[in-house]
């Protein structure tokens, strides 16, 4: 496995210390969660074959604990991705560098602290994001992004670029499969403190060579989701 703790900068120890609305409605994002595990080691592998794949087995887990969540880690290693088009020229990209939020589609989301609208786009690539929107916030003097993938994409039409969005804000929801670049329902959240180049996209997966930066730059997101389990 490769779940590693993101070292402390300012920027994490500020996320540590402040404190943050709920993202999704909290009796899901603190509810009873199954936690995933997508490693290559784990034993979720042992019950998949050609009719039951591994999004059953995790429905399947999920109905049997009565899990209100279903959650992805933080820097593990996946090898899910490798049969997607979104990745058929990065296969060596395999470290997930969010937190997939398990929940039903239309889910609304909110923003977990004051910010701006930095980006709207919908990367409808198989294995993409689908309608994402990365927010900007400044938090004691230090700028940052979240971003928010596998989106609805009718519940922001109404969003522009600069909007001014508030803490606890509704300004999305949760997409459906057939929409959010083929994955079941789910929001993956990440923070990134530098965009570098980028405009409205993210790496999301990255290649373990490059891990150490990736680290740095996008730290836990459970710095703002506070759930316990993810310490």
């Amino acid at each position: 496995m490769m779940n590693r703790t993101t070292d402390m900068t300012p920027l994490t120890s500020v996320l540590q210390a402040h404190q943050f609305h709920a993202v999704i409605p909290e009796p899901l994002q603190f509810g009873r969660g199954l936690i995933v595990d997508l490693s290559p080691a784990s034993e979720l592998w042992n019950k998949v074959t050609s009719t039951h794949n591994f999004a059953d087995e995790i429905a399947y887990q999920a109905t049997a604990m009565n899990a209100q969540i279903v959650i992805g880690r933080y820097a593990e290693q996946r090898l899910i991705y490798q049969d997607k088009a979104n990745f058929s020229n990065s296969k060596n990209r395999t470290v997930h560098m969010g937190i997939d939020l398990g929940v039903p589609s239309l889910t609304p989301v909110f923003a977990p602290l004051d910010g701006e609208i930095h980006s709207i786009a919908n990367h409808q690539g198989e294995g993409d994001y689908g309608p994402t929107i990365i927010l900007r916030h400044q938090l004691e003097g230090i700028a940052f992004f979240t971003l928010y993938g596998h989106l609805h994409q009718a519940a922001h039409t109404q969003l522009h670029v600069g909007d001014h969005i508030q803490a606890g804000q509704q300004f999305t929801a949760i997409g459906t499969t057939a929409e959010n670049g083929g994955w079941a329902p789910h929001l993956h959240l990440q923070i990134i403190e530098d965009m570098g180049t980028n405009t409205d996209d993210y790496i999301g997966v990255v290649d373990p060579a490059e891990l150490d930066f990736y680290l740095r730059n996008c730290p836990n997101p459970n710095l703002i989701l506070k759930r316990s389990d993810l310490d």
